[in-house]
């Protein structure tokens, strides 16, 4: 569970460090074992890194209360819980060799392996063992269609300087949380939305029909919607491209209910199968790995397999 958030002032205004880096606090408890921002001025397609009180030593990075007021339009601000590759090269925001490519990613993507092969057999070079780099890499060869590709969950958000527009993405069932606030000349995201609340341009204005949902029928989640008026969620399965035109937010996969016919015998079979497979991917950690058990028949069937 990590912790990301991201400003981008459409208007070209600059982006207060202060702001950057109290938002990214409050998402602290998501990822104690690194901090990092990222400064761009989206114009100049220039950028710079800072770091935090948490932030890796090896890294020497210049303290994020160094930024000043610089013309920066755009920020990122990261809190890491590190779970594959613990060295600092995991450090994000992550950056490609060009530094054109921007990642804040929350999740784990499991069939990263799979697709490093894939992606060095076409040319890519790799310079840490983590999955947050085969994301940065997936999207730059295949754009939005990288989703397709991943097992796993996630809640990211690219900043690709070459197109100067945000890709931010959800996986398939909203495992990873990711809420935004756009009101046309600001756009804000984070994992929480009291990350967003630090920025004094996001309203606190409540959303009374989805209080009400909450309240008195114990609905959460139905829509994109929040409790707070002017804050939404990326939905589940969605992705969002966000430039000087607005924000477009497309839907890149449907659970189709509708199976072929099949005997139960193959069905359990397909099913022991999927659920091995599952089980397998899950255990690639480079941290100690546990199991909540309970007496229910899922959690058994994980822990026996």
């Amino acid at each position: 569970m990590c912790g990301i958030f991201g400003v981008w002032h459409l208007d070209g205004s600059p982006v207060s460090p202060e702001t950057i880096r109290r938002a990214t606090t409050t998402l602290r408890h998501r990822g104690p074992d690194d901090e990092g921002y990222l400064f761009v001025d989206t114009a100049a397609g220039s950028c710079d890194e800072y770091g935090g009180r948490d932030t890796v030593p090896a890294l020497r990075l210049p303290d994020i209360t160094q930024a000043g007021d610089r013309p920066h339009d755009l920020a990122l601000g990261f809190r890491r819980l590190a779970i594959i590759d613990l060295s600092p090269s995991g450090h994000q925001p992550m950056g490609d060799a060009d530094r054109r490519l921007w990642i804040v990613f929350n999740g784990e993507i499991y069939n990263y392996l799979e697709l490093r092969a894939q992606l060095e057999s076409l040319g890519h070079r790799f310079e840490t063992a983590t999955d947050t780099e085969v994301v940065l890499h997936a999207y730059a060869e295949w754009g939005p269609d990288c989703l397709e590709r991943f097992n796993g969950m996630w809640a990211f958000a690219v900043w690709d300087g070459r197109r100067r527009r945000l890709f931010c993405a959800r996986d398939r069932f909203g495992i990873k949380p990711f809420y935004y606030f756009h009101d046309g000349s600001r756009f804000i995201f984070g994992s929480e939305i009291k990350a967003l609340l630090c920025d004094p341009h996001v309203p606190r204005e409540p959303n009374p029909a989805r209080v009400y949902d909450y309240l008195a029928l114990r609905y959460l989640n139905r829509t994109a919607e929040t409790l707070f008026k002017d804050i939404q969620q990326l939905p589940a399965a969605s992705y969002m491209l966000v430039d000087g035109d607005g924000v477009r937010i497309s839907r890149y996969w449907d659970l189709h209910p509708a199976a072929p016919r099949r005997s139960d015998q193959e069905w359990v079979a397909e099913f022991r199968a999927t659920l091995q497979d599952a089980v397998r991917l899950r255990l690639r950690s480079d941290v100690p790995v546990g199991s909540c058990l309970s007496g229910g028949i899922d959690s058994s069937s994980i822990v026996c397999l």
